[in-house]
């Protein structure tokens, strides 16, 4: 601060010596005129050059402003009558005198203005220049590191001294950068948080980033900011710009890692269905071969073996097909064909369907006397159906009672599927419908799923505009309730 008062008080002295030296060098002027004869108005022209040139080679109004004063003051000591006083006798002069002073401060005021647009001019250019060259560098730098080590460059090139970057990570650490002026080279080291105090002591911090994404700080010896105020100023654009060129490594790196998920996700759902595919035929073939032999065997022990596998079989089939319109819903390459279907044989099929793994559980279905048509894909309705049925039969007591009731409103028809087995637990009441989600809790001998039925369910009643939810029953067990509309309309959202 003291070197800093000490050069502006030197600034102030040497423009004064040189108003004072181009107002005496032009009073001498003015004198040699006079005796040379030369008219008054010639010595006015003098004066108005030498305010001319104080205020072309000084800084600001003030110097302009006192030597058009000074200028009017010689010229009227000098060479207004009587000499060698401020006194003015003829009116003529009264009125050289205020017109030389108007021009003098006119012209020292224009001029000034004029210096002061240049010199604003050449900042900005040079601040463009400075803006460009570190856009410039941080444009070719692919990488966080190597932003936060062209950016330490640039500011050292800048501002000439040493500059620090520090870099969080997630190990609770940081990464400093470092540049001095004239080596050219930038520092790269790891430090603690417990050091940081260090390198920021004596230094002005710069945070580069935002609340919602923070890339650290710049740390610039406070002393070399105030002898360079104008660079100063440059800083917030530094700073913004050091922001963008991080913001786009960290949206290139999310990028890359959504690239490489999302061809995770198609090698999975591709690997799924060709599995599955490939799995169709041969359980085909094993649950017609085991249900042809359960009714041609006599031995019962033979027949209980063949309906076991039967069942297991069927139970494959049925999570291929729930797989295979698990990964049909994911590519988006599941297309409805809606028709008029009547809901009672599409019941019925369901119905017909899960009896032969139902065993001795009750199936009561109660359908309204009316003949409901609704606009549907009866495949995948029938899928829905079974799904629900199929998780109603794993969680209730072979003895147990399983209900399919048919209900119609305004706009829909509602089908509930309900049973007294063992109800949903409130903890598991919001993730019922989440794929791959299934109970931790089962009944001994309860075969375990991999919770892809009420997910796909849920997928293909919305893809049908209706709704689909879980309750539990007043009494025991739970039911699943969905609705279809009775006409044509657009998907509807939980």
């Amino acid at each position: 601060m003291k070197k800093i008062l000490a050069k502006d008080i030197g600034s102030i002295g040497i423009h004064i010596l040189f108003m004072i030296l181009m107002l005496t060098v032009a009073t001498i002027c003015s004198l040699a005129l006079r005796e040379l004869g030369i008219a008054d108005a010639n010595v006015v022209v003098v004066y108005v050059l030498s305010v001319l040139l104080v205020a072309r080679f000084t800084k600001g109004y003030a110097y302009g402003i006192m030597a058009s004063l000074l200028a009017m003051i010689s010229y009227n000591f000098f060479f207004t009558e009587p000499y060698h006083t401020l006194n003015v006798y003829h009116v003529s002069d009264i009125f050289t005198i205020a017109i030389m002073f108007a021009a003098s401060f006119l012209t020292s005021a224009l001029t000034s203005k004029l210096l002061q647009a240049t010199r604003l001019a050449k900042e900005r250019e040079q601040q463009t220049n400075i803006l460009f060259q570190i856009s410039s560098s941080l444009a070719k730098a692919s990488g966080v590191s190597e932003v936060a080590a062209a950016s330490v460059l640039c500011l050292t090139n800048l501002l000439h001294t040493d500059v620090i970057y520090l870099l969080p990570k997630e190990n609770n650490s940081n990464m400093l950068y470092r540049s001095s002026p004239g080596n050219g080279n930038v520092t790269i080291r790891d430090i603690g948080f417990e050091k940081i105090d260090a390198f920021t002591e004596n230094r002005s911090v710069v945070p580069i980033g935002d609340l919602g994404n923070r890339y650290g700080v710049v740390c610039i010896p406070t002393p070399s900011l105030q002898e360079n105020p104008g660079r100063q100023e440059l800083l917030p654009a530094i700073a913004m710009q050091i922001q963008i060129a991080m913001d786009r490594e960290r949206l290139s790196e999310e990028k890359k890692r959504a690239d490489a998920e999302i061809e995770r996700e198609k090698f999975r759902s591709n690997l799924l269905c060709a599995i599955s595919h490939d799995l169709r035929t041969p359980l085909a073939g094993i649950s017609g071969t085991a249900e042809a032999l359960t009714y041609s065997l006599k031995d019962e022990t033979d027949r209980s073996l063949v309906h076991g596998i039967y069942e297991e079989a069927n139970w494959l089939t049925q999570m291929v097909e729930n797989i295979l319109s698990l990964t049909k819903f994911e590519d988006g390459k599941i297309t409805l064909k809606k028709q008029p279907e009547a809901v009672e044989e599409v019941v019925g099929q369901a119905v017909s369907h899960i009896r032969k793994t139902a065993g001795t559980r009750e199936l009561i279905v109660e359908i309204p006397e009316d003949i409901l048509i609704v606009p549907m894909d009866a495949k995948l309705i029938l899928q829905v159906l079974i799904n629900l049925l199929d998780n109603a039969v794993k969680h209730t007591d072979p003895n147990g009672r399983i209900r399919i009731k048919i209900s119609k409103d305004k706009r829909n028809i509602w089908l509930d599927v309900s049973d007294n087995g063992s109800g949903i637990k409130q903890s598991d009441m919001p993730n019922v419908f989440e794929a791959f989600y299934s109970k931790e809790t089962r009944r001994e001998g309860e075969r375990k799923g991999i919770g892809l039925g009420l997910s796909i369910a849920r997928a293909i009643v919305r893809a049908h505009g209706g709704r689909i939810f879980a309750e539990n029953n007043p009494d025991n067990g739970a039911t699943f309730r969905f609705s279809l509309p009775l006409k044509e309309s657009s998907n509807y959202e939980e």
